[in-house]
């Protein structure tokens, strides 16, 4: 083993920190009997006492055990930048040890830089629910909620719903109550509500409902929906039921709240029976019809779903049987500018394409990112794509339906899976999670998530730009979780605000702390919305009219390449 061990450092010593094919080839060298590797690795730090991305790419690659409490340890040295701390929370996190957690835990009690703190969070976010979850109930994490309630509220939500800490829930219904509060706050707080199953959950959810600001009206409308599930004798959902059933059938709410209403109730097994039967019987308003139309078309459940496509047929503009060949159409010029209106329109539309799929960091997350679809496709296969889902299906994107134990059929891709059970996504992009016991058989569907008669909803010439538009997509696209913000700082109508160089403009600094619009501002995160976008509109409230922001992100790209940031201004009215 020595003359094994000897050659190994040799030819690790040998990496150039950019070939990635030969750290995977060491990687292959040690082998993958546990014996084996664990003596190769085991004075892995002597060889490389020194910390540099050359050896974080190694730690990264062979995940030496001699290397965690000295990383952990590093977490805390000042000597470090905030991106080699934040490598380091990586590869921690690919650990299954409860104390790579308590380190992450650490971080956030230490000051450290804000992308280092957004790190932390993402890890646990991510494994607090599964792999770390013995600390769920831990003193450690009880103290970092408490400093984070208080210093970083926004940090504290996160951790909260992926701990299930349903002991904070009244903290969090404060955040969500507080008028004072920044509204994005608040609409976080009102999701993390929809996450900790209790009473005072649901009630405070139909407060908000019922008369918040338009934005976290619907937030709190989404979060009941996350409340109700298919157990039939569980309080909690019965009662977010109920608050869903009121607010659709109350005359006087406002129409966007009531859509967001049908949206939970078809998300759901139990919802989506009401619906149906209230459709029966002609009691389902008719402003509603078509958006509960199209969303019950899609039902996870195959048997409401046939039930649902004979009370809602889909409306046709055209018939897939009358139109021309492919090739006949591949020949045809399409407007482009029309298709891109029309991919943008169809996020509330009935063709849903941009609901499913992610198009330059914007749209849904159920098919695949369309930002390179040009590139990799003809318009034959752009056409056939569309005419005819079900041809062609990539592995990845292969529909399952899985049978509960309690006789329950689910159909939709398997976004997730572990110990515990599945997560399962159906063509509306809500997800089910079924525990691992309820599981009673599951089997591969030959049908595309991608509805048949989605066509349907274009005419021919509309068919015929969106594969145009379609077609002139060739560029990659990044959608970080998070960018860095600093303001507002003072604008006017004449926007001489954007001609003006306020201090972060001259030296970026995280923590540093400027004079703002309104006062004091300091550079805080906000994260995208549903779309793919970050609304800083919903970010400062009331203080976003006539002002300007900075945003801050580090981007590394394997070669250098030209890029473009895509803006929308506010819509008025």
């Amino acid at each position: 083993m020595k003359h094994v061990k000897d050659i190994f450092y040799f030819l690790a010593q040998k990496y150039d920190g950019q070939d990635h094919f030969y750290r995977a080839a060491l990687n292959i060298a040690c082998g993958t009997d546990p014996v084996r590797r664990d003596a190769i690795l085991a004075d892995f730090d002597k060889h490389f006492p020194e910390w540099n991305d050359k050896v974080a790419d190694l730690v990264w690659e062979l995940r030496p055990k001699s290397m965690l409490p000295k990383m952990e340890k590093m977490l805390g040295d000042a000597k470090l930048t905030g991106p080699q701390k934040a490598r380091i929370i990586d590869i921690l996190a690919a650990s299954d040890d409860a104390s790579a957690g308590k380190a992450m835990l650490g971080v956030l009690q230490s000051g450290a830089a804000p992308e280092v703190m957004d790190r932390a969070i993402e890890q646990l976010r991510l494994f607090l629910p599964t792999k770390w979850k013995p600390l769920q109930g831990s003193k450690e994490l009880a103290a970092v909620l408490d400093d984070l309630l208080v210093k970083r509220p926004g940090f504290s939500l996160q951790l909260i719903a992926a701990a299930n800490a349903v002991d904070r829930v009244d903290a969090v219904i404060a955040l969500a109550a507080n008028d004072k509060a920044l509204l994005e706050l608040r609409c976080d707080a009102a999701r993390t509500l929809g996450q900790l199953k209790t009473i005072k959950s649901v009630e405070a959810l139909g407060t908000l409902a019922g008369g918040s600001p338009g934005s976290l009206q619907l937030y709190a409308v989404a979060a009941l929906g996350k409340l109700v599930s298919n157990q039939p004798k569980d309080a909690v959902s019965t009662k977010a039921l109920a608050a869903l059933q009121s607010i659709l059938t109350q005359p006087t709410a406002n129409l966007d709240v009531k859509k967001a209403a049908v949206e939970a109730l078809a998300g759901t097994q139990p919802g989506t029976v009401w619906l149906l039967d209230i459709a029966e019987k002609k009691q389902l308003p008719q402003e509603l019809f078509a958006d509960a139309g199209k969303l019950l078309r899609n039902s996870p459940y195959q048997g409401l779903r046939n039930k649902a496509l004979l009370l809602f047929p889909a409306p046709g503009k055209l018939d897939p049987k009358k139109l021309p060949s492919i090739s006949e159409l591949a020949k045809r010029l399409g407007n482009v500018d029309k298709g891109k209106q029309l991919i943008s329109a169809s996020f509330k539309g009935e063709t849903q394409c941009a609901r499913c799929h992610t198009i330059r960091g914007a749209g849904g997350n159920i098919g695949p990112d369309l930002s390179m679809i040009g590139k990799k496709a003809s318009k034959e296969n752009l056409f056939e794509s569309i005419l005819l889902p079900s041809k062609a299906i990539a592995d990845q994107y292969l529909q399952w339906q899985i049978e509960t134990t309690a006789g329950q059929k689910i159909l939709g891709l398997i976004v997730e899976e572990n110990a515990a059970g599945v997560t399962i996504r159906d063509a509306n992009g809500k997800d089910t999670k079924i525990a691992k016991g309820d599981i009673e058989n599951r089997t591969k569907s030959l049908v595309s998530i991608m509805p048949e008669d989605i066509v349907k909803g274009f005419t021919e010439d509309d068919l015929i730009d969106v594969v145009e538009y379609l077609f002139t997509l060739k560029t990659a696209s990044l959608t970080p979780e998070s960018w860095h913000i600093a303001g507002p700082f003072a604008n006017d109508a004449d926007d001489k605000g954007l001609d003006t160089a306020y201090e972060p403009e001259k030296r970026v600094d995280l923590s540093a702390k400027y004079i703002g619009k309104s006062g004091e501002v300091k550079w805080k995160t906000v994260r995208h919305n549903g779309t793919g976008y970050f609304d800083l509109a919903a970010h400062h409230g009331g203080e976003s009219v006539q002002s300007m922001s900075y945003l801050y992100q580090q981007i590394e790209s394997p070669v250098d390449q030209d890029a473009c940031i895509l803006m929308t201004a506010p819509r008025s009215g």
